[in-house]
Formats: structure tokens, sequence, C-alpha cells
């Protein structure tokens, strides 16, 4: 009994990471057919009448920063740049350490102002709001606080947004031109409806900076970010399209995500102390909405772009990722409610068992793979004939939802040299063959616990403008 019990685990292993590859492989398939009928739509849509048009809802961007004295006066720099009718910019201080506010100051000619806060969500001390002395241009606030984390800096320039949409970034991004209007136009053609939309996040890393504009996107030399490009992809380009067709996006990105300031308030804002308080509040929208039989859908526009600053290393990336899988241990407690509920829609039945089975699950089950399948060919539970054919299945399954992504990105032409494609179908080839296997460990490690008390990441910027690996 115990050797077919093993038996059986050796190939369970092994059947349920090809089907993990089969189900990322229709994502990807249905992404592409989201992203042709989106590219017709960019093509003939005449989006720039939008920039003339009082159809356009106002917006204001939020920008929560600590400690972000490397890039936050280009980044701004960037936001103020964007091609929209009427928005602001909302940057809260989180109480940092390093030169982050003075740098704001000196290059917006800031100055402190009675300025009122609404209390609609509650946050840390306030200690002043400073706005720029320049009467043209983007209107900017600065709201200096105490420090509380980043969800709770994020609340605090909700309190001071004036405008009914607000959109949620980082102090470390470079917004392309027509990001804000590519993702606004979904909002605009279905106000009623639209609560929240996502932008596609690509990697800086490797890309040269000109005057708050990415004018040259190139592939990093280092192997860590070079990966983290394809993941990217995989995620932002064939994956996500297809959920938002069902209106089931899994999480609408910290990095870009545009929400209805009302139900945000509504919601409680962001949760501070989660360690992934954009997935938590994309999922307690869903069920908000599904709960109160309220008609909602979360768009997703894949040719709104951000452009960030990821992990060169990989100590940091081991942080990053331990404490996004904190995050996602986090979430999936907190909606165990959703898991297969009819009621939630495609959410319930679709997209959570999937995010729980496949992405929280995964790591224990191919782990537990990684430890059992040699000792199962040892003792001769399993022929090597099965080990093998399920390997290669998911191998190339793997490579062919890797490819297919790539495939799909072409379509927007980031990269001018085709050597630059070529350096990342290397790393479709090799991926499997170590790379996966050590962020798996870095999830199991998440599961084991310890100390986990910082309320900011751990990413050590070098600033957008110095990145060249």
């Amino acid at each position: 009994m115990i050797v077919s019990i093993l038996s059986f685990l050796s190939l369970f292993f092994l059947v349920f990471y090809a089907a993990l590859q089969v189900i990322m492989a229709a994502l990807a398939l249905g992404s592409a057919v989201f992203l042709r009928r989106e590219r017709i739509i960019e093509r003939f849509g005449r989006v720039e009448d939008m920039l003339d048009s009082d159809m356009a809802p106002p917006a204001s961007i939020v920008i929560p920063a600590y400690n972000e004295a490397a890039g936050i006066v280009e980044a701004t720099r960037s936001l103020m740049m964007a091609s929209y009718p009427r928005f602001e910019i909302v940057v809260t201080n989180d109480g940092s350490k390093d030169d982050t506010l003075k740098l704001l100051i000196d290059a917006f000619d800031l100055e402190v102002v009675p300025y009122p806060l609404r209390a609609s969500l509650t946050t840390a001390h306030v200690r002043g709001v400073y706005k720029s002395r320049r009467r043209r241009g983007v209107e900017l606030t600065v709201v200096d606080k105490e420090n509380g984390g980043r969800a709770d800096a994020l609340n605090a320039a909700i309190n001071a947004a004036k405008y009914p949409y607000i959109m949620a970034t980082d102090a470390d991004v470079i917004i392309d031109e027509d990001a804000l209007i590519q993702s606004m136009r979904l909002i605009a053609e279905d106000r009623e409806r639209v609560v929240a939309v996502g932008g596609n996040i690509r990697p800086l890393n490797g890309g040269s900076v000109r005057h708050g504009h990415v004018v040259e996107p190139a592939i990093p030399k280092g192997i860590i970010a070079r990966y983290q490009i394809l993941e990217y992809v995989r995620g932002f380009i064939a994956s996500k399209p297809a959920w938002a067709s069902i209106n089931a996006l899994p999480n609408v990105s910290g990095a870009f995500g545009i929400f209805r300031r009302d139900l945000v308030v509504e919601l409680g804002g962001y949760a501070s102390g989660h360690f992934g308080e954009d997935l938590d509040l994309t999922m307690r929208i869903h069920r908000y909405c599904h709960d109160n039989s309220m008609p909602y859908r979360i768009r997703y526009a894949p040719a709104a772009v951000v452009w960030t600053e990821v992990p060169p290393t990989r100590a940091i990336l081991r942080r990053q990722r331990i404490r996004w899988h904190r995050g996602l241990m986090t979430a999936v407690s907190d909606f165990r409610s959703s898991f297969f509920n009819p009621r939630h829609g495609a959410v319930g039945m679709l997209m959570w068992p999937f995010t729980v089975i496949f992405e929280y699950c995964a790591p224990i089950v191919e782990f537990g793979g990684y430890l059992l399948v040699p000792f199962a060919l040892w003792f001769g539970w399993v022929t090597v004939t099965q080990v093998v054919a399920l390997f290669v299945i998911a191998y190339f399954l793997g490579a062919f939802t890797s490819l297919l992504g790539l495939l799909l990105d072409e379509r927007y032409g980031y990269f001018n040299d085709p050597t630059e494609t070529l350096r990342l179908i290397g790393v479709v080839l090799i991926e499997n063959l170590g790379l996966r296997q050590m962020t798996v460990w870095w999830r199991i490690r998440a599961m084991m616990g310890g100390k986990a008390t910082k309320v900011w990441g751990d990413m050590e910027r070098r600033g957008v403008t110095q990145l060249a690996s």
C-alpha cells in the first residue's frame, strides 16, 4: 500500500506540473484573442480624441515614497508629461530618512500651505502639505507624514486627492506618455460599470531614460533581471488579458492601477501591514461587488505601460519573492470564502481556485516532487519513460507559453534589435533548469515563517536614470 501511495504521489507531482503548463498555454491563447481585439480598437478607436473631450474623467495620480531620493524627481517629471486633459499628482513622503522630501521641494519649488485634508481614511500623523509656487503646468501636492508603510502612504495621498479616479503607482516608475489616456479610455467608455483598470508593467533595467522618457528599451546583462522580463511578459501579456476578458483580473498591480476613489474609500482604503496590498484591494473589490450584486468591470489596458526597476541581484529578488508570497498567503486566508464560490462568478469558480491551487500550493507540490521523484525512480515506483514523457510535455508546454508571450509582446515593438528577443529565448530554454526551482524554494521559505516586520519592501534602488544592467 505504501509503495502504491508513493507511486501515485510521484505521478501526481509530474501531472500537476504538466496541468499547470496546459492551463498557462490556454491562458496565453485566450490572451492572444484579447490582444488582437485590443489592437484593432487602439488602431481605429481614435483615443486621441479624448485629449480635447469633456468626456475624459479627471484623475489623481497618487505616489507613495519612502527613501526614494535615487529616482523620485525623475519619476515625478515623467508622470507630469503624461498626455491627458486634466490630472493632478499627489506624492506622500512616508517619513523618509534620506533627501526625498528636500529633492522634491528644490526641484518643484514647493512651500508649506494650509491645505485641508479629508479624514476619509485613517493614517499616521501628517506633518505638512506642500504645493508648488509655480502657477503653470500639472498641479503637484506633496504630503509629508510620519512613517506608516506603503498602504498608509497611499491612503494619505487618497485623502489629499481631489478627483473621482485615482491612479496608484510607485516612486520608481517611468510612464509612457499615452499610458494614462489608454487606461482612462476604458473608464470613459463605461463609467457606470468600470471600477478599476490595470496597466502593463515592464522592467526598465538595461534601458535608457532621458528627460522622463524611456528612449531605448533593452535587455539587461544579468540573468536575474532577464528572467524577470520573461516573467513579466508571461504575466502581463500572456495571462492577464485572458483573465480580464472574463472579468476575473487577479491583481491590479500596485505599480499602475486606476480605481474609482469612492469605492476605495468605501472599502477602507489599502490594508496597512499587508505584504500584498494591491492583491488584497483587487480581491476586496471583486468580493464587494459580487456580494452586493453590483454590476462592475475591472478592465486591463495592455497598451498603458509603465516601466519599473526590478531586482538586479539574487539577494534582492529573494527578499521580494518571499514578501510577495507572504502577501499571497494572507490573501488565501482572507478570501477563502471566494474559493469555488458560484456567487462570485468567474472569480470564485476559475481565477481564485487557480490562484490557490497553482500559485499558493504549487511550491509545496513542486518541492515535494523534486524530493520524491528521484526516490520513486530509484525504487522503481515509476518508470523512466513515464517521468521523461511528463517532463518533456511540461517543459515544452512551458516553453510554448513563454514563446507565445514573446510573440504577442512583439506586437508592441519595444526592442529594435532582433538579438534582444533571441536573448530572451535563451532564458526560455534554461529557466526550468534552475531558475524556476530557485523561486520555488523561496516561496517554500516564505511559508516557514520568520520575522517580517518591515512596512516597506526591500528593493534597493539604483535610480531610474542609472539602469544599465
